[in-house]
């Protein structure tokens, strides 16, 4: 008997969001990737499966699944989805019914040190999150992992290890597993069968345009640095991490600019202090007259209120006509009424982009991971949306990114960061 099967089965939300008709199934121990464009309903597919859909849902159609507490799911947001008030090792102890079981899991996932099990969420990287949720989903002991962009936000080496733990994962407890990602090179990695809900798309990424060299730089910065510290309460000492070190560089008129490097090489401090969210140690952060940056950080959910529409959203930041700013960035009007908490996260992603898009001018729009959650189209729109007003207004960028490809197409020049300075 397959653990999945769906025949024609649709989805459909009081809002009109929707999911179907799809036909799909899993057999036991095997391996499926869920592929398709933002918004197609990979996410809200992989809910319902987990048995996490929304009350006041219509289904139709057939849909056969495991119980869901056979299920082992990885939710897409790690920083949402974990308990802030919990330590690691209480997060996967629920999970695993004792403490014995869950520094097992810990180890296997590679946080077996005190310091990893006393921590809380916000202690920790983006993918040393991942890893406690994939710690909470073996522990346990699934006949089914269900994982939503298991490798969204995170570096390549760090994507990497992610990728063999939840592989490691699977096989240490014979699951079947359904991953649904736009990143569809994971799949092969897994050794996942694809079933796609959107066809392949092609895109053609356009010739860049040349920057504004012979005006002011829209922002200088020289020699930046900036140290946190951390109380170790155990061994009653204090300890100091270095987030940057004498970082200097500017960016011009119309210029992008892309900033790659590991996870903790500084690349979001550096953003934070920009956008003036983080005080810095020394050095000075320079803008041009009247200009301005606007940061749009890693998780879309974290910056839009879940209870607003997409167009109080908008209004609240912006005086241009919303339905505008969502054709811009290839999004349906149709939504503008619609609560942030009932899109997608790639199409969440690209309303907290319009929104600092137009709302930073011609100064600097800071994009930290904010391309991580869309797929090559979406990702096409948002930077075809930026260059227009780069040769409109003259708006700078930053782009954070670890998708050298998508750096490649866009950038003017490629910076890299590692242990808190730029790389020469």
């Amino acid at each position: 008997m397959p653990l999945i099967s769906l025949d024609c089965f649709e989805l459909h939300y009081a809002n009109g969001a929707a999911v179907g008709p799809i036909s799909l199934r899993v057999l036991p121990g095997e391996r499926v990737g869920l592929a398709g464009e933002s918004g197609c309903g990979k996410t809200s597919l992989i809910e319902h499966l987990a048995g996490l859909t929304p009350l006041g849902a219509i289904c139709a159609g057939k849909c056969h699944a495991v119980a869901a507490r056979a299920v082992g799911y990885v939710p897409q947001d790690p920083l949402t989805s974990l308990s802030p008030y919990l330590t690691v090792e209480e997060q996967v102890f629920h999970m695993a019914g004792s403490r014995s079981a869950a520094g097992e899991w810990l180890d296997l996932v590679g946080l077996g040190g005190q310091r990893f099990r006393t921590a809380r969420p916000h202690q920790l990287s983006g993918g040393e999150r991942q890893r406690v949720l994939i710690a909470q989903a073996a522990a346990s002991k699934p006949r089914l992992f269900l994982a939503d962009e298991p490798a969204a936000h995170l570096d390549e080496e760090t994507r990497e290890s992610v990728l063999a733990l939840l592989d490691s994962a699977v096989a240490a407890t014979g699951a079947s597993l359904l991953v649904a990602s736009h990143q569809e090179s994971l799949f092969p990695r897994l050794g996942c069968r694809v079933h796609r809900m959107t066809p392949p798309s092609r895109v053609d990424w356009p010739a860049r345009r040349a920057p504004r060299h012979g005006q002011a730089a829209v922002v200088r910065v020289e020699g930046l640095s900036k140290t946190y510290a951390q109380r170790d309460w155990l061994r009653r000492a204090r300890n100091t991490l270095r987030a940057l070190d004498e970082v200097s560089f500017s960016i011009a008129p119309g210029e992008a600019v892309s900033l790659a490097g590991r996870s903790g090489s500084g690349k979001t401090t550096l953003a934070r202090c920009l956008a003036a969210r983080e005080k810095w140690d020394c050095g000075t952060i320079e803008f041009a007259a009247h200009r301005r940056a606007q940061l749009v950080a890693q998780e879309p959910s974290a910056s839009l209120n879940p209870r607003q529409s997409v167009r109080k959203a908008l209004a609240e930041a912006v005086d241009e006509p919303a339905e505008e700013l969502l054709r811009e960035l290839d999004l349906p009007v149709n939504i503008l009424d619609r609560l942030t908490a009932g899109l997608s996260e790639g199409q969440r992603a690209r309303v907290g982009i319009a929104r600092s898009m137009a709302a930073a001018g011609a100064g600097l729009l800071i994009l930290d991971e904010s391309l991580s959650a869309l797929d090559e189209c979406a990702a096409h729109a948002v930077m075809n949306a930026v260059a227009a007003r780069q040769e409109r207004f003259g708006l700078a960028c930053l782009l954070i990114t670890h998708d050298a490809h998508v750096a490649s197409r866009v950038a003017h020049r490629r910076l890299r960061m590692s242990g808190g300075s730029l790389e020469p």
